[in-house]
């Protein structure tokens, strides 16, 4: 009997010492965890939590970009799960008057993220909208953590990321940013902002 509570014991201890060891492997926070998966240097501009995992908006230093990852969060850590990039956001906003960076669902990620990022003050929401869509969903403007630089987000399981409009808007409803993607070509609506007065 003393055999079997020793040898219980043991095999309780070797399980539990796996456990911690693997609990401890994991990383602690998403910026950990893009490390893990390559990415030396980011400047996160937004994570937003969700009940399926982590969505983190961010830029890397010195270079003309936005991009989205996911991650996936579990009680061992964080883990990446794929990532999207959108260059040459500078002269994207000056010809569309917004920019934007899309990561579309797939079996590992629950729903289709668009998100972009601003320097214009003046933009107060952003709507989204898709040929099955008989309604835009609409995205508010909010100040990130890096002073004057403004974010939007909208993520849904509905959203396909195929084809797509996003409309920025200012508080007074006048279009200030209009893009198309068809799936393959992007389509910018230029907005003369002496119209938009």
């Amino acid at each position: 009997m003393k055999k079997i509570i020793a040898t219980l014991s043991l095999s309780i201890t070797a399980l539990l010492v796996v456990f911690v060891l693997q609990y401890n492997s994991g990383a602690k926070t998403t910026e950990e965890a893009m490390t893990i998966a390559g990415l030396s240097a980011l400047e996160v501009l937004y994570e937003k939590k969700t009940e399926e995992g982590s969505i983190l908006l961010y830029r890397v230093p010195g270079e003309e970009q936005i991009s989205l990852a996911f991650l996936d969060r579990s009680f061992f850590g964080y883990e990446y799960i794929d990532g999207s990039i959108q260059y040459e956001t500078t002269t994207l906003e000056e010809q569309a008057g917004l920019t934007y960076v899309a990561l579309r669902q797939s079996d590992d990620i629950p729903y289709t993220i668009y998100a972009g990022v601003t320097k214009n003050p003046d933009l107060f929401e952003v709507l989204v909208t898709e040929p099955t869509f008989s309604i835009a969903h609409s995205a508010k403007i909010f100040e990130s953590a890096v002073e004057g630089t403004y974010i939007w987000m909208a993520y849904s399981p509905d959203f396909t990321g195929d084809n797509f409009s996003l409309i920025g808007l200012s508080e007074a409803g006048d279009i200030i940013g209009h893009l198309e993607h068809d799936g393959t070509t992007l389509t910018i609506h230029s907005i003369d902002p002496s119209e938009a007065q």
